[in-house]
C-alpha cells in the first residue's frame, strides 16, 4: 500500500514593513483572495455541469443497450409464441410457454391473444372466458402493438406489454432498476420504424406517445441538462436538475471556492477536477484497483436444515469519493473494458488476506467468489488462481467459483474450463439460476456442482404466485441431476420454512440469515454458531 506523507509548514520571521507599504499588500490580498473565491464558485458550477456529461453519456448508452436487449428478447418470444405448433391454449401449449418464460431475462409473462381477446398466459393459464384486449398505446405499420402501462389480467399491477398477431410478451417493470442513479431521470422509449413517433414505456419522462421524434444530443434547457440517444429499436432520454448536481458535488465545489484565493492555484485545482471528474468508470475502476481501494464483504450459505453455516459468498464492493457505485454498474463496464480478470484475482487475493489464517484453521469451510466469461476462457486463469491458492496455503476445495448464466453462453469453452476446474478440486455453481441462458436439458451438459437459485423465485413464497409452483420443479430437477442447491434472497421465515419443508439438503443465503459483512464479523458469526 503506498505511504502518505503528510508535509509541515515551516514559520520564518521577517521584518515589520512600514504601515503604508504593508496596507497596499493587504487590499490586494484580500481583492484576489475575494475575486479568486468569486471566480471560483462561478467556475466551480459550470465545471459540475459541463464535466458531467461524460458520466451521463455511459449511463444512457448503458440504458439503450438494455433497452436493445428487452426488445430484442421480446421479438425472439414472440416469433417462438406465434410459430407454436401446439393446440390453442392447450395444456401443451401453456407448458411450452412456460418453459419459455423460465429461460427469459426481461419477460414476466407469454400471452396468446385472438380476435381482440386474451386467453391464455404462461402464468395464468387458460383464462375462465376471453378477455377483451385494451387499445394500444401505439400500432407500428408493421402490425407490432404496444402498450405503456397496462393492468394485467392477474392482478392489479401494471406493465408494459408487447404483442404480434396472437400473441403479446409483459415486460418486467423492473427490468431498468439496477442502472438506477439517484441524481438523474430517464425514460425508456419503443422507436418504431418510419415516421411513427416513439412510445414511452419505461422509467419517469416522455411516458406514452411523443408528439414528434426524439431529438438526440446533449444540452441545457433552463434548470435541466439532459442527453438524448436512439438505434433502430429504442430511445433514451436521460435528465438531470442543476442543483442537484451542485448539490451531489458540492465537497468539489467547496474545495473549489476555498483555494480560489490563489486564481492560478484555482485554476489548477479545477482543471485536475475537471480531469477526475471526466474520468470513464473503466479507468475510475482501474484507478480503484491500482490503489487497492475496493473492498469485499462476506455473507454467509446457511444449511436451511441444521442451521450451520457451512460458506460464505465474497462480494465486491466500490465507494469512489463517497459514491457506492454498485457492481450492477461496474462489472459489466469491467467486462466490456478488459478489467474483470483484475477484479476476479482482487477479489481472491483480498479474500486469501482477509480470511486465510480462519481458513487454514476450519478445513471444511468454503468461500465462493464470482468467475466471468473471460476468465473461463483465459488460458492462464487456472495456473495463476493454483499459484495463489499455494501461496496462501488454502485447499483447492476451500474456494468455490459461481458462473452467471451469461458466462455459460459459450458452451463449449463453458463445458471446457468447468472440467479443468472441478478436476482441480473446485466447486463450480451457477449463479442466479433461473434468470439466464441455462436451460434444463443443458444443464447437465455443464457438469456443475449446483445452481444458486435466483432470489426472484424466493420473493414468489408466500405470495400466491403461480411461478412460486415452478420451485419443486427446479429443485427436484436438480436432484435427479445430483446437484447441490443454495437459495438466495430469503428474508423472511416463512421463506426459510417453505424450503425447509421441501426436505431436500438445501442452503439458504439471504438477509434472513444475514447481511453481508466485514471479514472478522463473519468469522465471529462462524465460530458463535460452532458453539
Amino acid at each position: 500500500m503506498p505511504n502518505y506523507i503528510e508535509g509541515g509548514v515551516t514559520r520564518m520571521s521577517v521584518l515589520r514593513p512600514s504601515k503604508w507599504k504593508i496596507a497596499p499588500q493587504i487590499t490586494l490580498v484580500v481583492i484576489l483572495v475575494f475575486l479568486g473565491c468569486w471566480a471560483g464558485s462561478w467556475i466551480g458550477r459550470l465545471v459540475i455541469i459541463r464535466s458531467d456529461r461524460g458520466h451521463m453519456l455511459a449511463l444512457s448508452n448503458q440504458l439503450l443497450k438494455r433497452a436493445e436487449k428487452v426488445f430484442n428478447e421480446a421479438d425472439l418470444v414472440l416469433s417462438r409464441t406465434n410459430g407454436s405448433e401446439h393446440p390453442f391454449c392447450s395444456e401443451e401449449e401453456v407448458d411450452y410457454l412456460r418453459n419459455m418464460l423460465f429461460e427469459t431475462k426481461y419477460l414476466k409473462d407469454i400471452g396468446r391473444v385472438k380476435d381482440g381477446a386474451f386467453h391464455c398466459s404462461a402464468v395464468y393459464g387458460p383464462a375462465k372466458a376471453p378477455s377483451p384486449l385494451a387499445k394500444p398505446d401505439l400500432e407500428t405499420d408493421d402490425g407490432i402493438l404496444v402498450y405503456a402501462n397496462t393492468p394485467l389480467a392477474i392482478s392489479s399491477a401494471t406493465a408494459p406489454i408487447i404483442g404480434n398477431k396472437n400473441a403479446n410478451v409483459v415486460l418486467d417493470p423492473t427490468a431498468f432498476d439496477a442502472l438506477n442513479d439517484p441524481i438523474y431521470s430517464f425514460g425508456i422509449m419503443f422507436n418504431p420504424s418510419g415516421n411513427q413517433n416513439p412510445l414511452g414505456i419505461f422509467g419517469t419522462l416522455n411516458l406514452g406517445l411523443q408528439l414528434e421524434k426524439l431529438s438526440e444530443g446533449a444540452g441545457r434547457d433552463g434548470d435541466i441538462v439532459f442527453r438524448n440517444v436512439c438505434n433502430a429499436r429504442s430511445c433514451v432520454t436521460l435528465h438531470a436538475k442543476v442543483r442537484d448536481l451542485e448539490d451531489s458535488a458540492f465537497p468539489i465545489e467547496a474545495s473549489i471556492i476555498g483555494l480560489g484565493g490563489a486564481l492560478g492555484g484555482a485554476v489548477g485545482v479545477i482543471m485536475l477536477l475537471l480531469q477526475q471528474k471526466r474520468l470513464s468508470i473503466g479507468a475510475r475502476l482501474t484507478e480503484a484497483l491500482d490503489r487497492q481501494s475496493l473492498t469485499v464483504e462476506y455473507q454467509p450459505i446457511i444449511d436451511i436444515q441444521s442451521n450451520e453455516p457451512r460458506s460464505a459468498e465474497a462480494l465486491v464492493r466500490w465507494i469512489d469519493n463517497g459514491e457506492a457505485i454498485s457492481p450492477d454498474i461496474f462489472i459489466p463496464v469491467a467486462e466490456e473494458e478488459g478489467l474483470i480478470g483484475r477484479v476476479t484475482l482482487y477479489v481472491i487475493d483480498r479474500v486469501f488476506a482477509d480470511m486465510g489464517p480462519f481458513l487454514q484453521k476450519d478445513r471444511r469451510f468454503r468461500i465462493n467468489v464470482n468467475i466471468s466469461a473471460s476468465d473461463l476462457i483465459d488460458p492462464e486463469f487456472v495456473p495463476t488462481l493454483a499459484n495463489r491458492l499455494k501461496r496462501a496455503n488454502i485447499q483447492t476445495e476451500q474456494l468455490g467459483l459461481e458462473i452467471t448464466e451469461r458466462s455459460t453462453a459459450n458452451a463449449a469453452a463453458a463445458v471446457d474450463a468447468i472440467h479443468l476446474l472441478r478436476s482441480r478440486g473446485h466447486r463450480i455453481y451457477i449463479d442466479d439460476f433461473g434468470t439466464g441462458y441455462s436451460s434444463l436439458a443443458y444443464l447437465g451438459e455443464l457438469n456443475v456442482d449446483g445452481i444458486k437459485m435466483d432470489k426472484s423465485f424466493t420473493q414468489t413464497v408466500g405470495t400466491g404466485s403461480v411461478t412460486v409452483s415452478i420451485v419443486p420443479q427446479i429443485i427436484e430437477m436438480a436432484r435427479v441431476l445430483g446437484l447441490s442447491i443454495i437459495v438466495e434472497g430469503i428474508e423472511t421465515a416463512m421463506q426459510r420454512d417453505y424450503f425447509a419443508g421441501l426436505k431436500t439438503e438445501i442452503g439458504g443465503q439471504g438477509w434472513f440469515y444475514g447481511r453481508p459483512v466485514n471479514a472478522m464479523a463473519m468469522q465471529k458469526l462462524i465460530q458463535a454458531s460452532s458453539i
